[in-house]
């Protein structure tokens, strides 16, 4: 049953729900950096584009095939993992234990953000397997 689940799980996402992910965080992207770019009082530029070109990576990520996706879900899941563990070392540095509200940054809800989202990012990062050379699933010999 492990080795069913692991041929259905590394297909990945269905093409429909790739279209689906792939047209909204293109959306989000263009919106993002399209706003930025009008706006002229914003106080820190930097993040919303570069929030905007994670988005647009996501749906690039959606668009290719092979090592390049995997390629690309490495560096989107090692920019989770940093941005995660810089929230939660800012946070320890100079935030608040507890905070009033979920939504308020708080050193709780670092750690909470840091194992929900930092940890399966890195996870994905160093544990992907690139293809060392192409071969379909059904030529792979079960003792791989």
């Amino acid at each position: 049953m492990y080795r069913e689940a692991q041929k259905i799980l590394g297909k990945g996402l269905s093409p429909f729900a790739r279209i689906l992910l792939g047209f909204f965080s293109a959306l989000f992207g263009v919106v993002l950096i399209w706003l930025e770019y009008l706006s002229t009082n914003s106080q820190n530029p930097y993040a919303m584009y570069a929030f905007g070109i994670f988005c647009l990576s996501i749906s690039f990520a959606c668009i290719v095939k092979g090592a390049a996706r995997k390629f690309i879900g490495r560096v989107i899941g090692a920019t989770i993992f940093l941005l995660s563990g810089w929230y939660l070392y800012s946070m320890v540095s100079t935030g608040v234990f507890l905070s009033g509200s979920r939504s308020e940054p708080s050193i709780i809800n670092a750690i909470l953000f840091f194992i929900a989202f930092g940890l399966p990012g890195i996870w994905y990062a160093v544990f992907v397997k690139f293809p060392i050379r192409r071969e379909s699933d059904e030529e792979k010999s079960p003792n791989k």
